[in-house]
């Protein structure tokens, strides 16, 4: 889920511009943070997000779109114009993959190939986006794109790498990979740490200049503390804490400039649309799913009675995503290759919801 404000904008619009201030060192904080509160896959999406200075004053917005099966398409932001009080685009990033197609980009700079077998896991899940700036003489998104991003999923359908570069605009042709990111995760998949890295042409290599450390605040919150590089070590940059509903969508974020403030310099909220909703179920007793929710397989377990029978998975869609003839007690189902999100597994005339990280 792409969450996070721009500390860069904050830094301008709501703090003193000062030699002490923070000043948004990390370059990370011009990408979203990627953090989710794992209470479970809903089909709510999240459709707008307003972030607001400390005197309620809103100043930018991100807006979300998504496709009939609920994966996100694209994403486009807005600042506020103080004369008017109107929003203005700014940029358009369009999120594409092509079926049966996966990008895997060798990690040094400027280089990445193509192959034709889809990565497990990375089913529904962009391989790159392509981000456009508004051009306000023509009234109209610029022709040429602006930046171009990659990614690199693991078994799990977990984001590794991801990789940026800029056009040029001069020869209309792409740069070398400008900027690396790399994402760590804990035993049970929850992202822990975002770097980003830079490309040293001096050095011709990778340099760290900016971090996410990502940690649990109360039973509701997530917290996301800034870093930048520096002098050969981690300098604090600031932290956004994230608070969530009971359903675990993210009601509102709140944006600090170093660890001891009591009040946050600027805040945003979210507003969310249901794009389906699975039918409430009967769960049936006799057959059990574990791991529940699951990220690369569970294993199904059944009376003798159903062996024989064909168990079968369903989206929020109604769409049949995977099937398995059942041929004993237990049986492992493999769903690294299915988006993350709420199933209906049916088999005979019972029936249990399953859930995929």
């Amino acid at each position: 889920m792409n969450l996070k404000i721009s500390l860069l904008t904050i830094a301008v619009l709501t703090w003193p511009l000062c030699s002490n201030a923070q000043t948004a060192r990390n370059p990370l904080n011009l990408e979203p943070a990627r953090v989710t509160l794992q209470k479970g896959i809903s089909s709510w999406k999240l459709s707008e997000e307003i972030f607001y200075r400390a005197d309620d004053m809103p100043f930018e917005k991100r807006s979300f779109l998504y496709d009939e099966n609920g994966r996100k398409t694209a994403e486009l932001k807005f600042v506020r114009s103080e004369a008017d009080r109107t929003w203005n685009n700014t940029s358009k990033s369009e999120y594409r993959s092509e079926p049966g197609k996966e990008t895997v980009m060798n990690l040094e700079q400027g280089q990445y190939t193509s192959m034709t077998e889809t990565f497990p896991g990375t089913t529904g899940k962009p391989q790159y986006a392509i981000t456009r700036s508004w051009n306000s003489d023509a009234d109209d998104w610029s022709v040429n794109p602006s930046m171009r991003s990659e990614w690199q999923y693991d078994g799990n359908g977990r984001v590794t790498v991801c990789l940026k570069q800029m056009m040029n605009p001069a020869t209309g042709q792409w740069n070398d990979f400008h900027i690396r990111i790399l994402y760590a995760y804990d035993e049970s998949g929850a992202l822990t740490e975002e770097i980003c890295q830079m490309w040293n042409t001096s050095l011709a290599q990778w340099a760290d200049r900016g971090r996410y450390g990502y940690s649990n605040g109360s039973d509701s919150q997530k917290i996301a503390t800034s870093y930048f590089y520096a002098a050969d070590d981690w300098r604090f940059d600031g932290k956004t804490v994230y608070n969530y509903d009971k359903d675990g969508k993210i009601e509102r974020s709140e944006y600090y400039r170093n660890s001891t403030d009591k009040v946050p310099g600027a805040y945003s909220i979210y507003t969310y649309t249901e794009t389906a909703v699975l039918p409430a179920i009967a769960e049936s007793i006799d057959i059990q799913v574990f791991p529940n929710p699951s990220v690369s397989f569970f294993e199904l377990t059944v009376p003798n009675g159903y062996l024989g029978k064909t168990m079968q998975l369903f989206d929020i869609f109604g769409k049949q995503a995977t099937t398995v003839q059942v041929t004993s007690p237990t049986t492992r189902i493999d769903v690294t290759r299915l988006a993350g999100g709420v199933y209906l597994l049916k088999i005979g005339e019972s029936t249990k919801k399953v859930v995929v990280q």
